[in-house]
């Protein structure tokens, strides 16, 4: 009967596999979802724009800035504030809110 060779732990294949590091991106800290949900709701309800539209704004704003990145969030800010949707003041509190609120992963 041929022997086996001696089990040696960690000797797998599989833990050699290198994965390469991606640059870190600030994005959106989770854990803190609740508070930054309210705070850009106090937001967009003191500036002057349509309240129908305000849920589809935040919903838009947690659903980039969670998975693509605050800087993109940012340009959307801008571009929606070049349509009119948004007012100057409540687009540059929302970007200071970003920034408040983003970790870097």
């Amino acid at each position: 009967m041929p022997s086996r060779p001696p089990f040696k732990p960690g000797s797998r294949d599989d833990k050699k596999k290198f994965r390469p590091q991606t640059p870190r991106v600030a994005m959106l800290n989770l854990h803190r979802m609740g508070s930054f949900k309210y705070d850009l709701r106090e937001i967009l309800n003191a500036a002057p724009m349509d309240k129908t539209a305000i849920p589809t704004v935040v919903a838009n704003i947690i659903a980039k800035a969670s998975r693509v990145s605050v800087k993109e969030t940012k340009e959307y800010v801008r571009e929606i504030e070049k349509l009119g949707t948004i007012d100057k003041i409540a687009a540059d509190d929302v970007c200071t809110l970003l920034d408040r609120y983003s970790k870097w992963r």
